[in-house]
C-alpha cells in the first residue's frame, strides 16, 4: 500500500489553522450580531404593517425567514472584514504577531491565510447574490404582494358593501374562496359625472403587473353598465376578463422586482440597467477580497494604540467603498459612463488604496528623503 500524505495537513500548519479558526470564530461572532440587529428592524417593520391591517399576520416569520436569507450576500463582506480586523488586531496588541514574524512566518504567509479566509467566503457571497438571493427576493416580493392583496380582501365581509377612501366607488363581493384570493359574484360602482359605471362578474381577483408593478383588479365572465339608467346612451357590454387599474406601481416596488430578476435574465436582455445590477451583485465578491486584504496593514497598528485603532479608518473605507459602488451603479444604469468601464474603476480604486497601505513604509521613506529635497 502507498503511504498517501494528506495534502491539507501538511499544507495548513497548526498556526494557519489557529488564524483560519480566529477568523471564522469573529466571522460567526460579527455576522449574528449583524443579522439579528436587521431582523429585528424588520420584524418591527413587519408588526407595523400587520397593526395597521396591511398585512396578515401569519406570513410575517416566512417573510422574515426570506429577508434574513437575502440579507446575507450584504452581511457577509462587511462581517468578513470586521472579523479579519478583530483577529489581526487581537494578535498585534498581544504581540502574537511580532512572536510570529521571530518564528520565521513571514507577512506573506498571513496574506495567505487572510486570502484563503477571503476566497471562501467570497465564493458563498458570489452564490448567494448570483444564484440564490435573486430567487429568495423574488419570492419574498411575491409573498408580500400577496400578502397585502389578502389583507384587502380580508376586510372584506361576505355580503356587506364596502366604500373607497374618497368615495368614488362601492363594492360589493358575496363570498371569497378557501385561499381568499377570488372573490365571487362582484359588484362595483364608479362614481362619474358624466356617466357612472357599474360592473358584475361571477368572480374576481386581484394581479399585479411583473414590470410595472400596477394592481390590477380582474374580472371574469361578467357585465359593464356605462351610463344612467333611461338614458339614450346608456349601454351594456358583456366580457370575458376586465381589467380595473386598482393602483399604480411605485418607484419603489419597480426597483425591488428589478432586484428579484435572475442573473441570467438580466444579462439576456442586456440592458445598462441589468447590467448594473449584475455588476453590483458581482462587485459583492470582490469587495470581500479587496476588503480582507485591506484589514491586515489596518490592524497592524503600534504597541501603544490599542487593538481597535484601526476600525476607525476600516469604517471610512468600508463606507466610502460601498457608496461608490452605488454611485457607479447608477452611473451604469443611466449610461453615463461606458459599462466596462463601471464594473472596473471602483475596485482598480481600491486596489491602489490596498498598495498603498501595505507599502505605507516605504512610502513614508520616499516622503522623508524627497522633502529635504524639495527644501534646498
Amino acid at each position: 500500500m502507498l503511504n498517501v500524505p494528506y495534502p491539507i495537513s501538511a499544507w495548513l500548519t497548526i498556526i494557519d489553522r489557529y488564524m483560519l479558526r480566529e477568523f471564522v470564530i469573529n466571522l460567526v461572532a460579527v455576522t449574528g450580531v449583524l443579522w439579528l440587529i436587521y431582523i429585528s428592524t424588520r420584524f418591527a417593520r413587519y408588526l407595523a404593517d400587520a397593526a395597521v391591517g396591511n398585512m396578515p399576520a401569519d406570513v410575517i416569520f416566512s417573510l422574515l425567514g426570506l429577508s434574513s436569507l437575502g440579507a446575507l450576500s450584504i452581511l457577509l463582506p462587511i462581517g468578513a472584514f470586521l472579523a479579519v480586523m478583530l483577529s489581526l488586531g487581537r494578535m498585534s496588541s498581544d504581540n502574537e504577531l511580532t512572536v510570529m514574524s521571530a518564528c520565521g512566518i513571514s507577512s506573506l504567509r498571513i496574506m495567505r491565510n487572510v486570502l484563503l479566509f477571503a476566497g471562501t467566503v467570497a465564493v458563498i457571497v458570489a452564490v448567494l447574490s448570483l444564484a440564490i438571493v435573486p430567487g429568495v427576493l423574488s419570492d419574498r416580493y411575491e409573498l408580500q404582494e400577496k400578502a397585502k392583496i389578502s389583507a384587502n380582501t380580508t376586510g372584506l365581509i361576505a355580503g356587506s358593501f364596502k366604500e373607497s377612501e374618497d368615495g368614488d366607488w362601492t363594492f360589493y363581493s358575496q363570498g371569497l374562496s378557501a385561499d381568499k384570493q377570488f372573490m365571487e359574484n362582484v359588484f362595483i360602482e364608479i362614481e362619474r359625472e358624466e356617466k357612472p359605471l357599474i360592473f358584475r362578474s361571477e368572480t374576481g381577483h386581484f394581479e399585479i403587473d411583473s414590470q410595472t408593478g400596477d394592481k390590477f383588479l380582474v374580472l371574469e365572465d361578467g357585465y359593464r353598465y356605462e351610463g344612467k339608467a333611461g338614458d339614450q346612451d346608456f349601454t351594456i357590454a358583456q366580457f370575458g376578463t376586465h381589467s380595473l387599474l386598482i393602483e399604480k406601481g411605485r418607484e419603489g416596488e419597480v426597483r425591488e422586482r428589478h432586484k428579484a430578476m435572475a442573473t441570467s435574465a438580466l444579462l439576456e436582455r442586456g440592458q445598462p440597467r441589468d447590467i448594473a445590477e449584475v455588476q453590483w451583485r458581482t462587485a459583492a465578491a470582490l469587495m470581500t477580497l479587496l476588503l480582507c486584504l485591506t484589514a491586515i496593514p489596518l490592524a497592524n497598528v503600534g504597541p501603544r494604540q490599542g487593538r481597535y485603532a484601526g476600525f476607525v479608518p476600516a469604517v471610512l473605507i468600508y463606507i466610502i467603498y460601498s457608496n461608490l459602488l452605488g454611485v457607479n451603479r447608477a452611473w451604469v444604469a443611466k449610461g453615463d459612463i461606458p459599462i466596462w468601464l463601471g464594473g472596473v474603476w471602483v475596485h482598480v480604486l481600491m486596489l491602489i488604496v490596498l498598495l498603498m497601505l501595505l507599502n505605507r513604509q516605504t512610502l513614508r521613506r520616499y516622503l522623508s528623503r524627497y522633502k529635504p529635497k524639495q527644501s534646498r
